[in-house]
């Protein structure tokens, strides 16, 4: 009877002064709706005995936490003592729960400015004030913007801009489908280059066309000769590839260029060096002596190097005869930007080894069947 009229009198007394975070008794309302007999007192003073024992053992601050309400409490008047224990023992891993989560998504709204400055200093796009913003756009619009991007990451190099020039000298002796596997990866060269911040001079010399191979390059090279639906009304980009029967001179002086090739005895140097103003890639049949980018040095008089790819891919599927032009141009890119050539190579390993083209996935086949095969039909 005595600690009855104690917890009755605590009631009383929290129902007077202002609700604290750490009260947990009912509300005078709840004592006068719900504990008016004699049995829903005796029922009150036992359910008030096992939270204050809750709050023995577990602390007042893990009872402060389940923020028991006059609702908690009617649904504690009617559940029996085991389930109450239940009852109260989830209530606390539900709270405490809620608390961390709250926690942790207030940590990352402090932290996403930050994130997100750390992406857009890596050079990824971020969609947030003050970074990037999505423009809805498509078709000749989205091409006008990029040309404007193009032609003006091309002119702000001034003397600076670097050539990335193609000898197409073996092209007419080439089967069809060999032409139109490097005509292919002429258009991909493009397309890279086209929407990079760093782009090169791209130039495509000794390009020696008979009708096959016009034919095949109107279909193609859309940066020279347009979609088939706008060919007569297409307009060329004034900073485009040029295609040139010229030699590889005309476009620069050849001690100022690297000549790649892949039997070469010598490494591209380990740094750029400042005399070089471009490189040269051969669209060659390196298993054929007459189409080799090799002998087309020797016709040069010049002293080709290969990269060393094999120092630094060390993966069994990774083919030298598989890199495409865009690749190249990707490592090059780097190269001329101030990294070594084994770094260079290092930061394009993910297109070195999983993609064929800029457009088309990995496929099963292995890549060195799949250059041979092309290669076999050369005529």
């Amino acid at each position: 009877m005595y600690r009855t009229r104690v917890l009755l009198r605590k009631v009383v007394t929290s129902a007077i002064q202002p609700a604290s975070s750490s009260s947990y008794m009912p509300s005078a309302a709840f004592m006068y709706a719900k504990v008016r007999r004699p049995g829903q007192k005796e029922h009150f003073v036992k359910v008030a005995s096992e939270l204050e024992l809750f709050k023995d053992v577990y602390g007042s601050e893990a009872l402060d936490r389940l923020e028991i309400k006059d609702e908690t409490w009617e649904v504690l008047m009617e559940m029996g003592w085991d389930e109450r224990f239940i009852y109260l023992i989830d209530l606390m891993e539900y709270r405490e729960k809620q608390n961390k989560e709250s926690e942790k998504s207030s940590i990352n709204k402090e932290l996403i400015s930050e994130q997100n400055l750390k992406l857009w200093r890596a050079g990824n796009m971020v969609y947030a004030r003050n970074f990037h913003s999505l423009v809805d756009i498509y078709g000749p619009d989205f091409r006008q913007k990029i040309d404007n991007f193009y032609g003006r990451n091309i002119l702000k190099q001034g003397e600076d801009l670097r050539s990335f020039i193609v000898d197409c000298r073996f092209m007419r002796e080439f089967s069809v489908k060999t032409q139109a596997y490097f005509t292919n990866q002429m258009q991909a060269l493009h397309e890279d280059n086209w929407t990079s911040d760093l782009p090169f001079s791209v130039n495509f010399v000794n390009y020696q066309a008979d009708q096959q191979l016009v034919s095949i390059a109107k279909r193609n090279l859309l940066f020279q000769y347009g979609p088939s639906s706008k060919s007569e009304n297409f307009q060329r980009h004034p900073f485009v590839p040029l295609i040139t029967p010229r030699r590889v001179d005309s476009v620069v002086e050849k001690e100022n260029l690297l000549y790649i090739s892949p039997r070469a005895t010598q490494f591209v140097p380990e740094v750029i060096p400042s005399e070089i103003k471009g490189v040269v890639i051969c669209l060659s049949n390196d298993t054929s002596p007459s189409t080799s980018s090799h002998s087309a040095c020797i016709n040069e008089r010049v002293q080709p190097y290969q990269l060393p790819f094999k120092r630094v891919i060390s993966s069994p599927t990774f083919r030298a005869q598989g890199v495409q032009l865009w690749q190249y141009a990707r490592i090059f890119r780097q190269y001329f930007a101030g990294s070594t050539i084994d770094e260079s190579i290092r930061q394009n390993m993910d297109n070195l080894l999983r993609k064929r083209s800029l457009n088309e996935p990995v496929k099963d086949k292995d890549d060195k069947q799949e250059v041979q095969s092309i290669f076999s039909e050369t005529s």
